[in-house]
Parts: C-alpha cells; structure tokens; sequence
C-alpha cells in the first residue's frame, strides 16, 4: 500500500509539473542583441528583454538557473525577474550555497521579467545564456520552461566611432554652422544639389563657417579627412532669419 501511494504521489507530481510546463511561455524565444559597443564607455550594455507568462489555471512558484555558452571571461552578466536584477556569482534566485531564497510566484495571467543585462567592456565577442526554470517543490527539478539570449558585441574600429560623432549645428541655420566631433576633419567642402562647390573651409577648433550670403536653399557640407577622404556628408538647410 505505501509503494501504492508513493506511486501514485509521484505520477500526481508528474502530471502537475507536465501541465505547468504547456502553461509556461516565454516570449521572445530566443532572444538575439546585436550591436556595437563603444571601448571607451566600459558602463555601456546590451539588454535582452524577455517575459514568462503563467498561461494556466494555478498559481505557480518558480526558480530559474542561467548557464553561460562560451561567453567571454571580462563581460559581466546580471539576470533581472520581477523581484530584483541579480549580479554574478548569482546564477539562480534559489541557491542554498549563496544563501539566497527568493522564489517568483506567478498568479494565473501573471507575467515576470527574465533579462539578461551584459556590460561587455570594451570586448568584441560573442556567446550564449541559457535560463532553466524549474517549479518550486519539485523533487526532480524538472525543467519547466526555457529560453537562450545570445549575444553578439561588435567592436568598431576608431574612425567609424569618429564618424558616429561628427555632428553639424545649427541645422537649419541663417548665418553659418559649427561642427562637433571633427577632430579628424581637416576641410569642410559645401556643395549645391547638382554638386557645385560653394564653399570650403580648413578646420579650426570652435570656428564658424560662415554661410550668410548663400541663397537660401539646400547644401550639401561633406566633412574630409586629408588622409581618409570624404569622412561623412549632412544635408544642410540653409534660411533667411526670421524679422
């Protein structure tokens, strides 16, 4: 009679995990983030968002476990539910061996937050995080529901961060224009629409190119490198001020 009960207790915790794991959704999954991280910001991060929805009946109380896939040693991983943003060495909500304790309950309908946050430092390099989740209680650990972020830090090289920053203002303007990030610049060239060059201006720190006695209209203002070329090229609006 008793190996009866323990049976049927194990077929009864079975069916209760199989049933919570088709009411468990994770959305997106996967989740991809790709981008360009700048080396000289090392607080920058890329962030995946994702949700688990409890799509059943009951409430359910939940523990999730990230593993890593070949992600590089300097990047930092912090993981985010409803509750708290965890920094490493945490790698679970529930971890006996860190002393932390703090399940996430989920009502009927109700949603909780599983983002990964990686601050990758400066560092090119690509990888994978897995979060398990598992129901509170259940002795096999079952997993329940699972997602994979994967990560991909691209490194630009320094004159494509220095075109990112080359900036023209005022833009519009009425009398003349500025530049801001152009320390690689060494000429400004304003051109018509049909390519005509109007203007050209060496380079100096905080100077003004003045533009005043052109005829109101659009320009071109391509912004030159003696060594790399054309660096970037703005659309220029040109006005009369306003009485």
């Amino acid at each position: 009679m008793k190996q009866l009960i323990l049976a049927f207790s194990f077929l009864f915790i079975l069916a209760i995990t199989t049933t919570q794991a088709q009411n468990l959704v994770f959305s997106p999954s996967p989740v991809e983030v790709s981008g360009y991280a700048d080396p000289n910001n090392p607080g920058f991060e890329f962030v995946a968002y994702s949700t688990l929805t409890n799509e059943g009946s009951e409430a359910i109380t939940l523990r999730w476990e990230r593993f890593f896939n070949n992600i590089p040693d300097p990047w930092n991983i912090q993981v985010c539910d409803i509750n708290l943003c965890y920094e490493e060495p945490v790698y679970s909500n529930i971890a006996e061996d860190i002393g932390l304790n703090a399940p996430v309950t989920l009502e009927p309908g109700a949603s909780t937050n599983i983002d990964i946050h990686v601050k990758p430092k400066g560092l090119a390099g690509n990888g994978d995080i897995r979060v398990d989740i598992t129901v509170v209680g259940d002795p096999d650990a079952t997993v329940v529901a699972t997602n994979t972020y994967t990560f991909n830090s691209l490194i630009s090289n320094i004159n494509d961060l220095d075109k990112a920053r080359l900036e023209v203002y005022p833009n519009p303007t009425t009398d003349y224009f500025q530049l801001r990030g152009a320390d690689l610049v060494d000429r400004v060239v304003v051109y018509n629409v049909i390519g005509r060059e109007m203007r050209s201006f060496d380079v100096q720190p905080n100077k003004n190119y003045a533009v005043n006695d052109l005829p109101n209209g659009l320009y071109l203002v391509s912004l030159v490198s003696d060594e790399e070329g054309i660096m970037k090229t703005f659309r220029l609006g040109k006005r009369s001020s306003r009485p």
